[in-house]
């Protein structure tokens, strides 16, 4: 199973198939759909409120906060709401971008990624989102997915139902925005909805409580409706929650943190419709030239039809693997035919870089240390990120293999590191082969989907006036890649096998050249860099010991801040699995399951795979400790999050053969790894490396409620407190690799 995904790809892009009778029978003109050629770095980044807009007009709003006593105790109060606005992203795209997305209802301020809301530890928020979609898709969605536990699929729930899920937080099961608690602007819900017990919202409202009971970090909100997650998420339902504390802000006050916000870089790829849609893709009825472009067509890499007994020759505009090409056998076969449009994908990489919703901006920082919060909010891409000089002959492209400013990790998605971790840009992707990298590393700033980086970056000493670019290069899928999902400046001409004509310099499509960073004259910082770094460590060792950030669970028996050793030894409680198979249409599908779980896939080859639909295998007791090792049995990294739980990565280790009885079905190939130094503190996100066994530990503490209505709430689907763990590509989230997590 590991060695068959996109096992034809090299072939067909090197050519081999270009003799080949196409007999696909899609209505497609063409692959992937390219987005119109737009200017690099002639917009500003966008900034937090109205004196943060660049220069089109673009800022991230923050929510309006009002204050009130809620269940006794001093509340912050959020009133937002989901809405379909269009707003300018571009001065080169052909027209507004439609989006559904996050407003305030008391400023009515429609702009993308919007609401940002800003916490303090130990303030409870009460967060009322009320639904104003329109009940017609903004982009494809597929109907045949399946959404609701008696069978029914997509295309029989409302096209406007959505849920917001606290991406990291610490929520009551009834506020965590898990798929089956989605609601409508008409009142209909999901069968795991409820509001806050003591509250009655309108029927076109949801109420969310986050007791706020975690240390200083980023987290960040979005959509998690059962079926529609990646398309609601990729619509424009997000935005970003911070969350401050006392310790954070005594950083700031010692001069150790340049403020306590920072930057937000909020990172994407998106495609939006050409002028020329229509003669590109005949299918498409979504939105205008200017709007997203998303995929609906699945394009296998073999042709011959879409039926039970394809003739599977070689289609070298394909991009995944169709089923009964390789063996598989699909169910009622006369009656299962791959889907035309719109039809799920395993992954969707996009052409344009946006970050804060700005197109390839720029931005101006203090020739000194600046803080950026970065947040990697793609449907799938993985971003390496290096800092570069811009090259002075080519405007807009790095000195690629130069080293700029050097970044300086302080935090995760979980919260502050205990000690600082530098990266000295002077580490490219590790490649295995062109194309495929090695997800081991070593890496210099790797954010997988989902998973926040807190850094500063010493600008200090730079000339005013000098120019760096944020440069990416991993490669999507990650970690083996598909050259066709890499734009950048030179790239070949790739129109042949379904890709894009050659990027030129200056403009997109380009997913290498994020940002352009200006240094402006400022007087610098007093404190030296190694002095700044010696005292932080201090402080951020000090967080770890004084208990304000939980110390690790799995630890050197005298120091919590100090992992333990590697190999882990100790009592492993649940393996799991991560697999992937062919649905019943003949699509790739990924999913999670249990050494418990073993059956046969679609090919007649062993998997544990269950659909999220299934009962609930991951059932931990309230405040229970657990190790878990997690198989990866498919070719891609997945960054797996766990709703509930921060988690601490413990170890990776590589292994050979087919999970079931260790010494005689498989064994340990190499020795175990540690985790990489910017991942030694708390995860929600971890990445799971293809044939590496994944050992994390987690205690499944439930928040602490102020009165006995919450603590008693069940959810009423399934008897106890819901939540969920999947993958966060999106695309594999949802088809269909997550799967419950009740603690009882």
């Amino acid at each position: 199973m590991i060695t068959r995904r996109r096992f034809l790809r090299y072939s067909v892009i090197a050519g081999a198939a270009a003799a080949l009778t196409l007999k696909l029978r899609l209505r497609r003109a063409e692959a992937f759909v390219q987005s119109p050629s737009l200017r690099k770095f002639i917009t500003t980044l966008p900034g937090l409120g109205p004196a943060g807009a660049n220069n089109i007009g673009q800022y991230l709003p923050l929510a309006t906060k009002t204050t009130a006593t809620f269940a006794g105790l001093s509340t912050d109060v959020y009133h937002l709401a989901v809405a379909k606005f269009a707003e300018d992203m571009h001065p080169d795209l052909p027209g507004s971008t439609e989006f559904w997305g996050y407003h305030d209802l008391a400023t009515r301020d429609r702009k993308y990624l919007g609401g940002v809301i800003v916490a303090s530890r130990g303030r409870p928020v009460l967060l009322h989102i009320t639904n104003q979609l329109p009940d017609k898709a903004l982009i494809p969605v597929d109907p045949t997915l399946p959404a609701a536990p008696n069978g029914r699929n997509v295309g029989s729930l409302p096209m406007n139902r959505a849920v917001t899920h606290l991406h990291g937080g610490l929520t009551p099961w009834f506020s965590d925005g898990t798929p089956f608690q989605w609601f409508t602007p008409n009142g209909f819900s999901g069968p795991s909805f409820m509001n806050v017990p003591g509250t009655n919202p309108p029927k076109n409202t949801a109420t969310h409580y986050y007791p706020m009971d975690q240390s200083a970090r980023l987290l960040w909100y979005h959509d998690h409706a059962v079926g529609i997650t990646r398309t609601n998420v990729y619509a424009g339902l997000a935005s970003a929650l911070v969350l401050t504390d006392d310790f954070e802000i005594s950083l700031v006050n010692q001069g150790l943190l340049p403020d306590l916000i920072g930057i937000s870089l909020i990172i994407q790829d998106k495609s939006f419709v050409s002028q020329r849609i229509h003669s590109v893709d005949p299918d498409w009825h979504w939105g205008k030239p200017g709007s997203l472009w998303y995929p609906h067509v699945y394009e296998p890499n073999q042709t011959g039809g879409t039926g039970p007994h394809p003739s599977c020759s070689l289609n070298p505009k394909g991009r995944w693997d169709y089923g009964p090409c390789l063996g598989a056998t699909l169910p009622r076969a006369s009656s299962y035919h791959l889907p035309v449009s719109a039809s799920v994908v395993p992954e969707a990489f996009f052409d344009t870089i946006l970050v804060n919703g700005g197109v390839y901006p720029m931005a101006s920082v203090p020739a000194r240390r600046v803080r950026f919060r970065l947040l990697n909010a793609s449907q799938a891409r993985f971003y390496h990120l290096n800092l570069y000089p811009e090259q002075p002959s080519i405007p807009g492209e790095a000195m690629v293999g130069t080293p700029g400013p050097v970044i300086y990790q302080v935090g995760t998605e979980g919260g502050f590191l205990p000690a600082v971790v530098v990266h000295n840009n002077t580490t490219p992707m590790p490649l295995i082969e062109p194309d495929t990298a090695n997800p081991d590393g070593p890496f210099n700033l790797l954010l997988a989907a989902a998973e926040r980086a807190d850094v500063v970056i010493d600008f200090n000493g730079v000339s005013a006036g000098s120019t760096f670019i944020l440069y990416n290069d991993a490669p999507a899928p990650f970690p083996d890649g598909d050259p066709r999902n890499d734009y950048f400046t030179g790239d070949p001409d790739q129109t042949s096998v379904g890709g894009a004509p050659t990027t030129m310099p200056g403009f997109g499509p380009n997913t290498r050249t994020l940002l352009k960073i200006v240094a402006v004259a400022d007087s610098g910082d007093t404190l030296s860099t190694p002095a700044w770094i010696a005292q932080l460590n201090v402080q951020l060792k000090n967080n770890f010991l004084s208990g304000n950030q939980p110390g690790l669970l799995y630890n050197n028996g005298s120091d919590p801040s100090e992992p333990g050793p590697v190999p882990y030894l100790g009592t492993v409680d649940r393996v799991l699995t991560l697999n992937e198979d062919f649905d019943d249409y003949g699509r790739l599908i990924q999913t999670i399951g249990t050494f418990t779980s073993k059956s046969l896939d679609n090919q007649g080859l062993p998997t544990w795979g269950l659909p999220y639909m299934s009962a609930a295998t991951e059932t931990p007791v309230a405040g229970a400790i657990e190790v878990w090792q997690i198989f990866n049995l498919t070719a891609d990294t997945h960054p797996i999050h766990f709703h509930l739980v921060n988690v601490q990565l413990i170890q990776r280790q590589p292994f050979t053969g087919t999970p079931g009885v260790q010494g005689v079905d498989w064994e340990y190939s190499r020795p175990a790894i540690p985790p990489d130094p910017n991942e030694t503190g708390w995860k929600e996100t971890v990445r799971m490396n293809p044939g590496e066994v994944t050992t994390i530990i987690a205690q499944f503490n439930l928040p602490n409620l102020p009165t006995a209505a919450m603590r008693r709430a069940v959810s009423p689907r399934t008897g106890g407190h819901e939540y969920v763990w999947h993958c966060h590509i999106l695309e594999h989230e949802e088809h269909d690799m997550m799967r419950p997590l009740v603690v009882r």
